[in-house]
């Protein structure tokens, strides 16, 4: 009995100890199932979750919350004024790539138009004027691990922005919505939000659930539904879809280009 208790303790240990995420903490709606189990959506779906649903803008401040979200995604965000609305949406989709060693496909775009790849990256500095980039020879190549990314990637968010992501991606129809695709308007400011989870039933009725980061820079969040206060939204006729801090309509859905 006792080595019994010792084996299993620490497993139940684990399971207690284990993040949510979104698979483990919102069930879909009645009658509907996750449909999407291509890598990337898995990947959205089992991201960690933080345990308080907290969110904490760059500085340490806490951002009150007006029925805005239900979840908060659980990574650091740094303590500048970088992780807004599109460079949420960037990290899923940089991280997925480095942690897949997809360096081919690992690459963003500044403000100015300039490709930002990561494999450059290891070799060379940016330097920047105005518009004006170049590469610059480094004496030594960086390591790949995740120090050297996340580098790369707050060079990213601090040149890049919605207007740069827009020109990126792909126009998607509504009724196609799959998890990493994005709702975005490009500007200055502008706003993108992610769509982290996509559901279906059985007459092909889809539901899906938004995440987003703002202004100031702030935690990535799992969005509420005005309507009901769940974080799922109906896909319907409407071509207006109310999200707690800003408005989209469904001809601003957007994908990478795989």
């Amino acid at each position: 009995m006792k080595l019994l208790f010792n084996l299993f303790f620490p497993l139940l240990c684990s399971l207690c100890l284990a993040q949510n995420n979104i698979e483990t903490k919102f069930a879909p709606p009645v009658g509907y199932e996750r449909v999407y189990n291509d890598n990337y959506s898995k990947f959205l779906r089992q991201f960690p979750l933080k345990s308080n649903n907290v969110v904490k803008y760059y500085d340490g401040e806490t951002k009150f919350n007006n029925n805005i979200w239900s979840a908060v995604f659980d990574y650091d965000i740094g303590n500048t004024d970088l992780h807004q609305c599109a460079d949420a949406a960037i990290y899923m989709r940089a991280n997925f790539l480095h942690k897949n060693k997809m360096y081919d496909k690992l690459h963003f775009n500044f403000t100015s138009g300039f490709r930002a790849n990561y494999t450059d990256w290891l070799m060379s500095k940016y330097r920047v004027k105005g518009n004006k980039v170049w590469l610059e020879k480094r004496k030594n190549s960086l390591v790949d691990n995740q120090i050297t990314h996340s580098e790369w990637l707050k060079k990213i968010w601090m040149y890049a922005g919605t207007y740069s992501l827009a020109n990126e991606l792909i126009r998607v129809k509504i009724e196609n919505i799959m998890p990493g695709d994005i709702f975005i308007v490009g500007g200055f400011p502008g706003h993108a939000i992610t769509v982290v989870d996509v559901v279906m039933n059985s007459n092909k009725k889809k539901a899906y659930m938004l995440s987003q980061s703002f202004m100031p820079a702030q935690e990535h969040q799992i969005l509420k539904n005005p309507k009901d206060e769940s974080v799922w939204y109906h896909l319907d006729e409407s071509e207006v879809i109310q999200t707690p801090e800003y408005t989209f309509r469904s001809n601003q859905l957007r994908r990478f280009n795989k």
